[in-house]
């Protein structure tokens, strides 16, 4: 009968052994999970400031010929002015995305073959902006490297056809 009692009383030990570890490692994934859901959300606020910024730029870049182009300034030819100021761009005097790291605009071209009529080629004039999207990033830091992933969530460049014909 003692035999059977130290055996019983071992299982039980293992039994709280293995269960503190299973609710230890649960405890740890939902401390994870729920620390990082705020970096999904902030990412989604990033996409709607592109999103705000793309809908006003599409329409003016699909309403020129021609635009003069600096590193985080763009002019349309009927006055709109695009420009980055602080962490703001600007479309003339109006916020239309915020929370910008950097914004550089720069110009391209690209020659359209026509196979029909090779004398009808048609270059088009191409916009290329890149943008950085997220919190400020705190330099000289440790963990900058960490910060860069967090925070900079939205890196994109996009390139915009100006209007050819």
């Amino acid at each position: 009968m003692k035999n059977q009692k130290g055996i019983t009383l071992t299982l039980l030990v293992v039994y709280i052994i293995v269960a503190t570890i299973i609710i230890s490692v649960i405890a740890y994934m939902s401390s994870n999970f729920f620390s990082n859901a705020n970096i999904i959300k902030d990412q989604d606020k990033y996409a709607v400031e592109f999103n705000k910024f793309n809908m006003f730029f599409i329409n003016d870049v699909k309403s020129n010929k021609e635009a003069t182009i600096e590193p985080t300034k763009i002019t349309f030819e009927n006055g709109t002015v695009y420009e980055l100021k602080g962490t703001d761009i600007y479309r003339n005097e109006t916020i239309v995305a915020s929370q910008v790291q950097s914004v550089q605009f720069t110009e391209g071209s690209y020659d359209v073959i026509n196979n029909d009529e090779p004398e009808a080629n048609i270059t088009k004039k191409l916009i290329n902006v890149h943008l950085i999207i997220g919190k400020k990033i705190r330099e000289g830091t440790p963990d900058e490297e960490l910060n860069k992933s967090i925070y900079q969530r939205f890196d994109k460049t996009i390139e915009y056809v100006l209007k050819y014909w």
